[in-house]
């Protein structure tokens, strides 16, 4: 049995999916940087075709990686709505590595156009006895599942509904093929269907019981809220429109990419090729045991021995020309320039020294390009990480040993790298001088900080500031603007 078998008999078309992997191959060669047929190739030198192997500038990763660090990084500030709820939201984010698998996620995800986080429950067990589960070892795991493992069962346009997840894992030799459907019952509750295989992908067969112990073949969550979060580029598919899978964000460069490794890989064999070579006749060698050898350095391998119809007179040739690596390292940045534009990030985010590249680093204006697109991605990505930090609550506390309340979620992104934040702060410092902005607006808007926070704050400089009449004898009649 394979994988569109086993969907086929649980009533599901996953043509959908299939249709859609040469897309995902396509693009996660491209993030792995060998792309068959482009950077191995052949080509004839009259005689023979000889292999090639073109460099690689790693375009692709290196547009992901950037969009991921830029979107979620450990900056990114998450808060409920009572500070003990954030607190204790903060060790369980701490225990999963949220901000690790977060941000890895993101990348994968705008390289292969769609991705999910995917909340489970480990070491959970169930007594039949008294029908109810023992979390007494429970641990919350939040897992970033890739593109070429998800397969939706029901959507409407984008909104992927219930969705499988796939996995293969290797216990002591064997390999074994797990299957997570996660579905909606009568109720509108999600029930996950946890089955497992012995095999691979493209074939596997049941296992009997004795194998399976401990496994839980369903296990209903007792909620409507989803235990996967899709995360996607905001970009629109322009392949096909009605499909549940986004494109990936450097879907439309793939042009650009090429012409990006070809001008790489000119400034190394322009160097290779380009390097000096001096030719020497028969006379220059020496006979040891009736071979001839050279006088110079066997191991020199810019020497190489004259063709045959050169007079004595012409014993050493030397043949060298001038370097053309600047023009391709100009080459390099023009098409990094491009690049970077078509993915987002605007002119010059780029710049390749002939060792390696450089990326712009300081702040942006409000106005650009690549501010306007970091606010884009942020939309749907916001919806995401509130939908994760519900479940991991959710499950955390239902299920698990903490107890969290995650009614209201507040993210709060990283801005530090906009240009006008720091004019903002001054300006809001200047209003609160003059009294034109209160103390807690300025607290809320510029700092971010929750309304606990606020008061606590306030509470610790009222107490901190001595009055003037301790200080100087007088009294203060000026009122303090709150």
């Amino acid at each position: 049995m394979n994988l569109q078998q086993f969907f086929s008999k649980q009533g599901y078309d996953i043509s959908e999916k299939l249709n859609w992997d040469k897309y995902i191959e396509l693009w996660d060669s491209w993030y792995k940087g060998k792309v068959r047929k482009f950077h191995t190739y052949y080509i004839y030198n009259g005689q023979t075709k000889v292999k090639m192997e073109k460099k690689s500038l790693q375009g692709a990763k290196m547009v992901s990686e950037d969009w991921a660090d830029l979107l979620f990084n450990e900056k990114v500030s998450i808060n409920l709505k009572e500070d003990t709820d954030t607190k204790e939201f903060q060790k369980l984010a701490k225990a999963i590595d949220l901000i690790t698998i977060v941000n890895q996620g993101i990348e994968r995800s705008f390289s292969l156009g769609t991705g999910a986080f995917v909340v489970s429950i480990q070491n959970i067990k169930f007594n039949e006895v008294d029908n109810i589960y023992d979390v007494s070892e429970a641990q919350i795991k939040l897992e970033f599942v890739e593109c070429k493992k998800i397969i939706p069962l029901s959507w409407e346009g984008q909104n992927i509904k219930e969705c499988a997840f796939i996995s293969l894992k290797n216990i002591k030799g064997q390999q074994y093929v797990y299957i997570a459907m996660h579905v909606l019952n009568e109720e509108g509750n999600y029930i996950i269907k946890n089955y497992m295989f012995k095999g691979k992908y493209s074939s596997f067969i049941d296992i009997n019981e004795e194998g399976k112990e401990g496994f839980i073949e369903q296990f209903n969550t007792k909620s409507n809220l989803p235990w996967f979060w899709i995360c996607r580029p905001n970009i629109c598919n322009n392949i096909d429109g009605d499909s549940p899978f986004g494109i990936s964000v450097y879907a439309n460069s793939i042009d650009t990419l090429k012409s990006l490794d070809n001008e790489y890989d000119g400034v190394d064999k322009e160097a290779t090729l380009g390097r000096r070579r001096t030719f020497i006749s028969e006379e220059v060698m020496t006979f040891q045991n009736g071979e001839q050898t050279l006088t110079f350095d066997p191991e020199d391998i810019s020497v190489y021995r004259m063709p045959k119809g050169f007079g004595k007179d012409s014993m050493i040739q030397d043949s060298s020309s001038d370097l053309r690596t600047d023009k391709f390292i100009d080459a390099v940045n023009f098409q990094l320039n491009i690049l970077s534009t078509k993915v987002g990030f605007g002119r010059e985010r780029y710049k390749f020294d002939g060792n390696d590249i450089q990326t712009a680093t300081g702040v942006i204006s409000q106005n650009s390009e690549m501010f306007r697109k970091i606010k884009k991605h942020e939309i749907p990505l916001e919806y995401v990480i509130i939908g994760i930090v519900k479940t991991l609550c959710y499950a955390s506390t239902e299920f698990g040993n903490y107890n969290i309340n995650a009614e209201e979620v507040k993210i709060d992104f990283d801005d530090s790298i906009i240009e006008d934040k720091g004019a903002e702060q001054l300006r809001a410092s200047s209003e609160v001088g003059n009294g034109t902005r209160s103390k807690k607006s300025y607290m809320k808007n510029i700092r971010n900080m929750t309304d606990k926070e606020i008061e606590t704050e306030l509470q610790e400089m009222k107490e901190e500031k001595q009055s003037n009449t301790e200080i100087f004898g007088f009294e203060n009649n000026t009122e303090e603007q709150q």
